[in-house]
């Protein structure tokens, strides 16, 4: 059994609620995930946003928190009241595969630089949310996955073509010979906090870095002229770019063998939750709800997987 706590939820003291916290302590001999207590709101952001409710009703009895995004249109979206896009359909289906029901299931807002202490303090159970599952990430959560397979990208204003070439840049100043000059053609580039792409152009002489704790903050940036382009992906940028007036355009990655492979977190060390939870993706995957869940959230605004993921893909880590 893996242990869990649940600072999240807290019920006053009364019989019917300590007749509750022993059906709930039942049910979490069978259920590691298991929270007990009754939610009077769903799930609130700890990240410094407003509350914002989860669910339609209250949950009662056993519930998972999932940490997802709330300003990645086709990803996470917090909207009309009500959270959509790919990661919060992966997110419904693998919580309901693990026995939980609508009203059971939390979402709580995350940003990117939050994902692994969301877990470490037990603010959300499991945390989908374009988490890339690099060597770096995987000190500190627990992966599961992958359930998506992107191309690193940038996105830049549409007239703008002096960026075409930013991935094939060498940015190799070994000598130390660039001038001012060279440095004053650096592209500026917005990176979101905690993200992968931050260590893709870290080691770049040829690209300033800005960093902002939000994809909403660098799209700000990007739009007064700050910077030049927002790092990100080929499936989190052409929501950005959906959702503003001005014409951007996506340039990706075209080398091929870069991929960022979005995982499911855990908290670090919880390995028997994710061996069930990758075997809940496997079941995803085979029975075409991953592929119906790309076609309705993520090609509508453009994103093309180069390949269908398959239940060997997935695996723990």
């Amino acid at each position: 059994m893996v242990p869990h706590p649940f600072p999240h939820v807290q019920v006053a003291a009364s019989r019917a609620v300590r007749a509750l916290a022993a059906g709930c302590a039942l049910a979490s001999l069978a259920m590691p995930l298991a929270g007990c207590g009754v939610a009077s709101n769903a799930g609130t952001a700890d990240s410094g946003a407003a509350a914002t409710p989860a669910t339609a009703g209250q949950p009662l009895g056993p519930t998972i928190t999932i940490g997802v995004a709330a300003d990645l249109p086709g990803l996470g979206y917090w909207h009309d009241g009500s959270y959509s896009g790919f990661d919060v359909d992966v997110a419904r289906h693998i919580a309901k595969t693990l026995g939980y029901g609508s009203q059971q299931i939390v979402f709580v807002r995350v940003e990117p630089q939050d994902r692994a202490a969301v877990l470490e303090d037990g603010r959300a159970d499991m945390v989908v949310a374009g988490y890339a599952m690099t060597d770096d990430a995987a000190q500190d959560v627990t992966f599961a996955g992958p359930y998506l397979e992107t191309r690193p990208a940038v996105l830049v204003h549409d007239d703008d073509t002096s960026l075409d070439d930013l991935f094939g840049r060498s940015g190799d100043d070994s000598d130390g010979d660039r001038t001012a000059d060279d440095r004053a053609d650096d592209a500026a580039v917005c990176v979101a906090t905690g993200t992968a792409m931050r260590a893709r152009f870290a080691s770049r002489s040829d690209v300033t870095l800005t960093g902002h704790d939000t994809y909403g903050q660098c799209m700000t940036a990007l739009m007064a002229g700050t910077v030049d382009a927002v790092a990100g992906d080929d499936a989190t940028l052409p929501g950005l770019a959906r959702h503003r007036r001005e014409p951007y355009r996506i340039v990706a990655d075209d080398r091929g063998g870069d991929v960022l492979r979005y995982g499911i977190a855990v908290r670090h060390g919880y390995d028997e939750l994710a061996n069930k939870i990758a075997g809940a993706l496997q079941t995803m995957i085979d029975d075409g709800s991953w592929r119906r869940y790309v076609d309705d959230d993520l090609a509508p605004l453009g994103y093309r997987p180069s390949r269908d993921l398959t239940t060997q893909d997935v695996a723990v880590r």
